[in-house]
């Protein structure tokens, strides 16, 4: 009798244990289900936007989304004064495309691509730029910010 009463409890902290697993997994589906609601679904085809914008939108939600993938970019040294890799997420585009708030990896691709222009003009050395993840509220000290300002 007593082995018949050591399995039951074995098996009733198995079935437990099981539970507790899918329960454990029920609510990471229910993370991944809410994580993918972040990302808003709009109708882009009716937004007032130049049409690369719209392009862009498309391919956020045709390609990325589906897919799990991010945009990457190289900020060379001349931009910033030292290269780095960034990359761009599917909510960065969204965010920028329905006039949210944006975060510095935008503002930084977007100064990228403003030297790009100002390299084709010729007008390197009449501007210049200070990469915004150093320089942002969350980023070192107030006198490390102003020294990289004043640099």
């Amino acid at each position: 009798m007593g082995n018949i009463r050591k399995i039951r409890e074995e098996r009733k902290k198995k079935d437990e244990e099981k539970k507790e697993e899918k329960q454990d997994e029920k609510e990471k589906e229910d993370e991944e289900k809410h994580d993918d609601h972040i990302i808003k679904v709009v109708d882009y085809s009716n937004m007032e936007a130049p049409s690369s914008l719209k392009s862009l939108c498309r391919y956020v939600e045709t390609t990325l989304v589906p897919q799990d993938k991010t945009l990457h970019f190289t900020i060379d040294k001349e931009v910033f004064g030292l290269e780095r890799d960034t990359f761009v997420l599917p909510e960065d585009i969204t965010q920028f495309a329905g006039m949210e708030e944006i975060g510095v990896t935008v503002v930084a691709v977007y100064m990228r691509y403003l030297h790009d222009l100002l390299k084709q003009a010729n007008m390197c050395s009449m501007v210049g730029f200070i990469d915004p993840a150093t320089v942002s509220a969350n980023s070192g000290t107030i006198a490390d910010r102003s020294r990289l300002v004043a640099g």
